[in-house]
Formats: structure tokens, C-alpha cells, sequence
């Protein structure tokens, strides 16, 4: 192998340390994106039962107040079953009256139940609250593992780039061009090996996409230093030695 195909591999090197930490950095943003939309979420079910939770109490304000008028009423009828005259009179006030304090355990049959309602919503909601939290703090959690890690490649970062700048200008601009068009395409894997497929037989394959490739590709591989793409995959070919 020639020169140039060595001075693409080494280039490769520094692409492939490159786009490990950029997918490393970019990963963990993943996670702070997906905490965030995860908190995001938890935030807006809290609200909906806090929301639900105010009109569970408005609907039980309402009943008092409902309760303590008909109370009133009922003391008011009671006071006037004494002050009538007739029969008539008095089974009609005690009718009205019956009937108001019918009414009366139905509002407290209901306000027992919104109450009962209320505060099975108000532990749910303190249990919601609580995961929310807990939501908070992964988020915290992670944003400092992104700003740590952003920290620590910093420098390393830096320095493989000044490295594949290095690298690349030591190379034909065409063979730069087309290791940049490819490594794009296949996050910095620009290079394939050529295989062997049995020792015997002038087989040969190519390692980055398994497709056969023809022998005469293989020996010029091995007779010059030029660059050779796989018709398949479209990386560039490189092989030491016959297996």
C-alpha cells in the first residue's frame, strides 16, 4: 500500500476520533432535549390537575353554600310550623319541609363525595408534584453532563482538528474532495479493506459492504498507489497484503 492510501488512513483515524466525540456531544443533547420534553410534559399533566383540582373545590364551595341556604330554609319552615293556623297550612309547610330536608342529604351525600374527591386529587397532585421534581432534577442532572463533556472534548476536539487539517492538506485536493463527500456519507467509515475470500481463489470482497469485487481491482490495489473505489458502497479500497 502507497502513501497516499496510508495518508488516508491516517486521515480516517482523525475523522473517526472526530465523529466519535461529536456523536458522544450530540447524544447527550439528545437526552437533555428528551428530559426537557419529558418535563415538559409532566409539567403540563401537573397544571391539568391542579386545574381540576380547583374546580373539584369550587364545585364543593358551591354545595356549602347550597347546604347552608337550604339550613336556613328548614330552620325558617320549622319555625313556621308553629305559627299556622289550619291543617291545610301546616301539611303544606311540613311537605315543603320534608322535601327540603331531602334535598339537604343529597347535597351532603354530594358534598361528602367531592370531598372524598378532593382529597384523593390533592395526595395525587402531591405525588405529581414530587415526580415533577424528581423530572427537575434529571434535567439538571444531564445539562451538567452535556456542559462537562462540551468541557472536557473542548481541547481534544481542537486539537484533532488542527490535526485533520494537517492531514488533509498533505493530500491531492481531489483525494481530500472525495474522502470529505464520503465521510460525510458514512460518518468518517471512508476507508474499506479488501478481503480474501479463500487463499486459493482470487475472490475478493470488499469489508464495508460485503459485495464481491473483481480481481483485477484487488491487484492494482497491490500495484499502485492509486485511489479505488468500490462500485457498491463507493468508499475507498485499501488492502496490505493478499490472505
Amino acid at each position: 500500500m502507497g502513501a497516499m492510501l496510508d495518508a488516508l488512513l491516517a486521515l480516517q483515524d482523525i475523522e473517526l476520533q472526530i465523529v466519535d466525540i461529536r456523536r458522544q456531544l450530540a447524544s447527550r443533547q439528545r437526552t437533555v432535549r428528551h428530559q426537557t420534553t419529558k418535563l415538559r410534559a409532566a409539567e403540563e399533566t401537573l397544571e391539568a390537575e391542579r386545574e381540576e383540582l380547583r374546580r373539584s373545590q369550587v364545585q364543593m364551595d358551591e354545595v356549602d353554600v347550597e347546604l347552608k341556604s337550604r339550613s336556613a330554609h328548614i330552620t325558617r319552615l320549622r319555625e313556621n310550623l308553629n305559627t299556622v293556623r289550619t291543617n291545610k297550612e301546616y301539611a303544606a309547610v311540613l311537605s315543603q319541609l320534608n322535601n327540603e330536608k331531602a334535598d339537604v342529604t343529597r347535597l351532603e351525600a354530594r358534598a361528602f363525595e367531592l370531598l372524598t374527591g378532593v382529597e384523593a386529587k390533592k395526595k395525587a397532585l402531591a405525588e405529581r408534584q414530587a415526580a415533577v421534581d424528581e423530572e427537575v432534577q434529571r434535567l439538571a442532572a444531564v445539562e451538567s453532563q452535556v456542559t462537562q463533556a462540551q468541557t472536557s472534548f473542548t481541547d481534544r476536539l481542537a486539537a484533532l482538528e488542527r490535526q485533520r487539517e494537517a492531514a488533509g492538506a498533505a493530500l491531492d485536493p481531489r483525494a481530500l474532495d472525495m474522502f470529505n463527500r464520503i465521510s460525510e456519507r458514512y460518518d468518517g467509515e471512508v476507508m474499506a479493506r479488501v478481503i480474501q475470500v479463500h487463499p486459493r481463489h482470487p475472490e475478493y470482497l470488499c469489508e464495508g459492504c460485503n459485495m464481491s469485487l473483481a480481481a483485477e481491482r484487488a491487484n492494482a490495489l497491490l500495484t499502485r498507489d492509486d485511489v479505488i473505489t468500490c462500485d457498491n458502497c463507493g468508499r475507498i479500497l485499501h488492502m496490505t497484503k493478499r490472505t
